[in-house]
């Protein structure tokens, strides 16, 4: 590598050894680093490219834009960008950053260069994968490349076309609901409507009436006859949401339902005929619910003919980012915002959380974060507080450090923290906020990593 500035050999090393591309350009926008892997991957020579502006390692057709970017770094306007681009059937994530001094004055651009094909080639098999499935314009805000989600698909495209009937399980947030719709849109019963009953929802008194109608004089107040929610599904699908609480009288009448293909309003005696598909949602454990007494055992086997989990999101962590990004998108729009990605200390946050509220609290995660961020991308402090503080005790991902107090020649002399806290922050990007594998990545300790990330949040 050749430099314009004076690189401390031990730090020069460093740069040599990182497996990411390392390239910075001064406030004039000159070349004066180039690493060894920035080198192969763009196929040039550093000698070559040292002291010429850092709009010739680009193509001339994204001079213009990459001229804009620069401008941007250096006025503010831009905090960071990120871009995947391919070469030479290569797939490569750009990131640039801007490096500025303590009071403010601008010393460059820095360029971090990741490969990243192995993870564009597995999105585009799983989206190949989908089209090939059908399943692609089924799951309108279901977003999932993950084996787990995939295994989702999958049995979906099987029991679609099918009568039999589906029992969904699944935490909270996990998007059961988004399953139900995704199933009756690839059924034969698509052209009518989906009718969905939260059965935690009604009033116990009301239930019976509600699912399976009424007659004339049932009880005080009925003047006219009811139809219920099983004759207007008729031809179509029922989703019984949160099958676990439906009271004991009400499950009788569904299991007749099941068994004889046969509604009974509440005060009539004459059967309807209803040829109805049921599926059924449930958060809770029917099997404990049936030991308890609380369930019927008879109608459990009923419902249980074809399941299928929804896994929680700490199952399915290669989906937060494409989550994430989804929501982004959905609520920039919404808000007219000009949110296009997530940096790098927001991604990390992101793939450490929890999500005890799965799904759902990351897309009210995004949807905070995007009304409050005011910038281009998704800082950590856009993030609710609970992401922050579920990682204080030796879990904090890594954030960016400040430019050290002393000047141009102190930041030169601080780059081994600069890169060794993007070599952290790498690893537990591509281990999805795994902190033992990405200990073994880095070839470290899980404690050295600890102390490491602990220091990084005292700077």
């Amino acid at each position: 590598m050749n430099a314009r500035i004076d690189i401390p050999t031990t730090y020069q090393a460093i740069l040599e050894s990182l497996g990411e591309g390392i390239i910075f350009a001064d406030a004039d926008g000159i070349l004066t680093i180039i690493n060894h892997t920035a080198e192969k991957i763009r196929g040039i020579s550093a000698a070559n490219f040292i002291g010429r502006s850092i709009l010739s390692i680009h193509s001339p057709a994204s001079a213009e834009r990459i001229s804009k970017l620069l401008d941007g770094l250096k006025d503010g306007s831009i905090g960071q960008s990120r871009r995947v681009i391919e070469v030479k059937g290569k797939y490569f994530e750009n990131s640039y950053y801007p490096v500025r001094k303590p009071d403010g004055p601008y010393l460059g651009t820095l360029l971090v260069s990741r490969d990243v094909t192995e993870q564009q080639r597995l999105k585009e098999e799983n989206q190949t994968l989908r089209e090939n499935m059908n399943l692609g314009a089924l799951f309108d805000g279901f977003v999932g490349a993950s084996p787990v989600m995939l295994k989702v698909f999958q049995t979906i495209n099987i029991a679609a076309p099918l009568n039999s009937t589906i029992l969904i399980t699944g935490e909270s947030g996990t998007g059961k609901e988004l399953v139900a719709a995704a199933i009756h849109k690839s059924s034969k019963r698509c052209m009518k409507q989906m009718i969905t009953v939260n059965c935690a929802a009604l009033p116990e008194n009301m239930v019976e009436s509600e699912l399976f109608g009424y007659g004339r004089g049932a009880f005080t107040g009925a003047v006219t006859s009811h139809r219920g929610k099983f004759e207007q599904a008729d031809g179509s699908t029922i989703f019984l949401d949160e099958i676990g609480d439906l009271p004991a009288n009400a499950q009788a009448k569904l299991l007749r339902v099941l068994q004889d293909k046969v509604v009974v309003r509440l005060g009539s005696e004459k059967q309807i005929h209803v040829d109805v598909r049921i599926i059924a949602a449930t958060n809770q454990d029917l099997k404990t619910l049936v030991a308890q007494g609380r369930f019927r055992e008879d109608l459990f086997y009923r419902l249980n003919v074809i399941t299928i989990q929804t896994p929680p999101l700490r199952e399915r962590c290669e989906d937060v980012i494409p989550l994430a990004e989804f929501f982004i998108g959905k609520f920039a729009q919404c808000m007219k915002k000009q949110i296009t990605g997530i940096s790098a200390g927001a991604r990390a946050l992101l793939l450490s959380h929890d999500y005890p509220g799965n799904v759902r609290e990351l897309e009210n995660a995004i949807e905070r974060a995007v009304a409050l961020s005011s910038g281009t991308d998704i800082a950590p402090q856009d993030l609710p507080a609970d992401f922050v503080a579920a990682n204080s005790n030796g879990d904090h991902p890594v954030q960016p450090l400040q430019t050290a107090p002393g000047g141009e020649k102190r930041d030169l002399f601080h780059a081994r923290e600069n890169f060794e806290q993007q070599a952290i922050l790498d690893a537990l990007v591509r281990t999805n906020g795994r902190k033992a594998e990405a200990a073994k990545l880095l070839n470290i300790s899980r404690k050295t990593l600890w102390q490491k990330m602990k220091q990084v949040d005292k700077m």
